[in-house]
Formats: C-alpha cells, sequence, structure tokens
C-alpha cells in the first residue's frame, strides 16, 4: 500500500493517451481515495471483475500491470515466404517486357492454386495495399527504347568534356534542358472538384488552331527561357539557342540537352561561341523533364478550357508558362536530376 499512496494517479491519467489504460488509472485513483471496488465499477461504469483485475495487477507489477496485454489474435493465412513470393510475382508481371497486367483476381487465383487459401477480392486489395502496391496508370515505352543505352547517357560527364571548348572547367558549365510541345484547341480534360453523384461538362473543341512552345531551363540556377512560335523550324531554334546565350553570364558555358529532331541541329548551335547541344538518346523522352514542364503546363493551368484563335492560344499560353517559372524552386525541384551534376 505504500508504493499506492507514492503515485499521483490522476496526473497519470492526464497525460495517458491509451483511453482503456486512462480509466484503469483513474480507478486505482478512486482506489487510493478509499472508494470500494463496487463503487469504482459503477462510477465509471465497467465491471468489478475488471476493477479486481487492474487493482491486483498494480499491486503484483506497478504501473505497468495496467498496460493491456498484446492481443495476438488469429494467426496468419500466409506465412512471410508466401508473401515474398506474391511480391515477386507482382513485380515480375508490372515490368515484364511483352507488357500486359495482373489484375487482383489474377493474384488470388495465383493464392488459391499455390498456398490452398482462398480470400474475398477486397481482401486481396488490402493485401497489396499492405505490401507497398499500388494500382497506378503504367508509363508508355517505346519499343525501341533500350534502358541499357539510357543509363550509359546519364554517365554524361566525357560527352560533356568532348563539346565543352578546353579553356572552360566544368565548374563553369550550366546544363539546360530544351523541347517542344504543341497546344492548341485539342486541348485536354482533366479532373476538378464537383458534387458527388455529378460529373460536369468540359468542352471538347473540334477545331485545329494551335501553336509550338520552345522551353528551355537550366535545373541548377532555376533560368528559363521560351519562345511561341507558329511552326517548328531551325529559324525559330536558332531564335530559342540565342535567347540561352543571352541569359549564360560572361565566362559561363551551356550545353543544353535536347532530343533528336530535324531542327536540332549542330549547324544551328555552331553560330554561338558559348553553348553547344548535346542530343539525348533515341525514344527516351523521359530523359528530358522538360516533358513534365508540359504536363505541368497542361494539368494546372490549360486543361478544361476553350480557345477563341491562335491568339487567345498564345495569351493563355503565355500566362500559364509566366506562372510556371514564377516559383523558382518548383522549377528546380521539377527538372533538376541527379545525373546532371558534373562536379560529383
Amino acid at each position: 500500500m505504500h508504493q499506492l499512496e507514492t503515485i499521483d494517479f490522476k496526473s497519470l491519467a492526464r497525460h495517458e493517451k491509451n483511453a482503456q489504460k486512462r480509466i484503469r488509472l483513474l480507478a486505482l485513483a478512486h482506489f487510493k481515495e478509499g472508494m470500494n471496488r463496487t463503487e469504482i465499477s459503477k462510477l465509471l461504469k465497467v465491471s468489478r471483475t475488471s476493477v479486481n483485475k487492474w487493482v491486483a495487477g498494480f499491486l503484483s507489477q506497478g504501473v505497468d500491470g495496467l498496460s493491456a496485454k498484446p492481443q495476438p489474435g488469429r494467426p496468419p493465412l500466409l506465412s512471410t515466404e508466401q508473401l515474398q513470393q506474391i511480391a515477386k510475382l507482382v513485380e515480375q508481371e508490372a515490368n515484364k517486357d511483352s507488357g500486359g497486367r495482373l489484375k487482383g483476381s489474377d493474384i488470388n487465383e495465383f493464392i488459391k492454386q499455390e498456398f490452398g487459401v482462398i480470400y474475398e477480392p477486397s481482401h486481396v486489395y488490402r493485401l497489396l495495399k499492405k505490401m507497398g502496391f499500388s494500382w497506378i496508370t503504367s508509363r508508355s515505352k517505346h519499343p525501341k527504347q533500350s534502358d541499357q543505352v539510357q543509363e550509359s547517357f546519364k554517365k554524361f560527364q566525357l560527352s560533356t568534356i568532348l563539346n565543352v571548348p578546353g579553356h572552360i572547367s566544368l565548374d563553369k558549365v550550366d546544363v539546360w534542358f530544351q523541347d517542344e510541345a504543341r497546344f492548341g484547341q485539342q486541348n485536354t480534360t482533366t479532373r476538378l472538384w464537383a458534387r458527388t453523384g455529378t460529373r460536369p461538362r468540359a468542352i471538347k473543341q473540334q477545331q485545329f488552331e494551335y501553336v509550338y512552345l520552345f522551353g528551355a531551363v537550366c535545373p541548377a540556377t532555376g533560368a528559363t527561357e521560351a519562345v511561341i512560335a507558329p511552326c517548328v523550324n531551325q529559324e525559330v531554334m536558332s531564335h530559342h539557342l540565342a535567347q540561352i546565350s543571352q541569359r549564360t553570364p560572361p565566362g559561363r558555358y551551356a550545353v543544353v540537352l535536347m532530343d533528336g529532331a530535324s531542327w536540332h541541329t549542330a549547324s544551328v548551335a555552331n553560330q554561338f561561341d558559348n553553348l553547344n547541344i548535346l542530343k539525348l538518346p533515341p525514344y527516351s523522352p523521359e530523359l528530358n523533364p522538360i516533358e513534365q514542364v508540359w504536363q505541368w503546363l497542361r494539368q494546372n493551368e490549360l486543361a478544361n478550357q476553350c480557345f477563341a484563335g491562335y491568339e487567345d492560344i498564345v495569351n493563355k499560353l503565355t500566362s500559364a508558362w509566366n506562372n510556371f517559372i514564377r516559383d523558382e524552386q518548383m522549377v528546380k525541384g521539377v527538372c533538376s536530376r541527379d545525373w546532371i551534376e558534373l562536379n560529383s
């Protein structure tokens, strides 16, 4: 009883986050104040048997005796090794070159055939989520794309050295990403907030007016350049590279990464003494973060909109681009890639 008198149960109850243990501490507080166990059970609306167990637990183990004992529950139907087999199957099917997809019913059938365990479909989905899997949309990939070529390109420091004049050190080189995309009346629709049970309609224009946006970003500095044009050709490309050349500070050199479009030629860059272009591997748009910029513009600024004509497209696209580049940290976050670090 000496231990009982030295503990402030009410103070412990106020700071206890577990509701069940808080009730037990309050029961001991009333017991300490002289209430009998029947009175405590009526006051806290619990059984007298429970009060007896709590008091006995405290007297034998102290405050630790009031903690809830772990409830093991029903043992899992699948072992850790079996779960690993399921995870291996899902990963192999998700990444196989032949394509296709594995549905929940397929996984359920695999579990039934291999392990003799029958699950409800909803439980299979919970099991996959618990294992770290999600039902997501796959990214498209060109059949001629080579992962090996892409990984080799990411070690592009040597290529950069070969494309930079000998008197320029790598710490004075700025890496830019460049690309162009078409925007116009054949616009995209996207998700929006609406009342549950409804589905608002967005106009899908049938006209074909459009413009091209040439965009470039330097992830290290957050610098950006862009030009809107009615067509794509070497003349517009030359104007765009002139923007990058003028933006490059004196004493520094720009290496501009771009895809292999026909207007991306070395002759266009030869007229500038402070930049050069470096071609990305073929069929590798995911190496160019400007692709994420186009997606951001469409999803956040231009989707679900109508365009009256060419001038309207130019005005709204200009506003969308300016909204993107206004946040320099977002520009860096969207376009930065670890493999373009030349000084690491």
